[in-house]
């Protein structure tokens, strides 16, 4: 039954759909809409809601911009949905020294990053899902399962916390080298 309810989830969140930013919304979105919005597109990765306060803790600590007549706007719910899934692995301070990076580096129109952001996590997604399916057996539990099961567990939790430590290193890196740059244009 386990196995059953696992293997439909690594298939619940293979058929995740995000848009892109052509297909977000066109028109401004009041806080409540822009929540709901969000949290029903994120549902299947069994976040942490996203919630007004957050939102505006976002906007007081300059993550976001401030709505416009209590409006957001394409360009905040694509940097909200970012925010949303990064949220869940990296510290606010962390997002928002990835996004300043970021749109430094990727002068020009906006929904590029958002576009690029979202292309590599569905990406991402497939791939550990794939290779996650072809190394589970969905049987009835036995000790060799059980064991693919916890070298799974294993290798994945490696990897995330061995990707977390290159990113916010790279980060550093990157903050670093842009320093000099930030400095001559303020």
């Amino acid at each position: 039954m386990e196995n059953q309810k696992f293997s439909d989830y690594l298939k619940q969140i293979q058929l995740l759909n995000i848009p892109r930013w052509s297909e977000l919304p066109k028109f401004d979105l009041y806080m409540d809409q822009v929540v709901s919005y969000i949290n029903q597109m994120l549902e299947p990765l069994e976040f942490d809601s996203l919630t007004p306060a957050m939102i505006n803790n976002y906007v007081k600590t300059g993550l976001l911009t401030a709505p416009k007549k209590k409006k957001y706007g394409q360009d905040q719910v694509a940097s909200l949905v970012v925010i949303a899934i990064l949220k869940s692995v990296f510290s606010i301070a962390d997002i928002q020294t990835g996004f300043q990076l970021v749109t430094q580096s990727k002068a020009g129109h906006p929904g590029q990053s958002y576009d690029y952001f979202v292309t590599i996590f569905l990406k991402t997604i497939h791939d550990v899902t794939s290779n996650f399916h072809q190394e589970v057996v969905i049987s009835s539990a036995t000790k060799d399962s059980v064991v693919a099961e916890a070298t799974n567990l294993v290798k994945l939790s490696c990897s995330t916390v061995v990707q977390r430590i290159i990113v916010l290193r790279l980060l550093t890196k990157l903050q670093t080298q842009n320093q000099p740059v930030l400095s001559k244009e303020g």
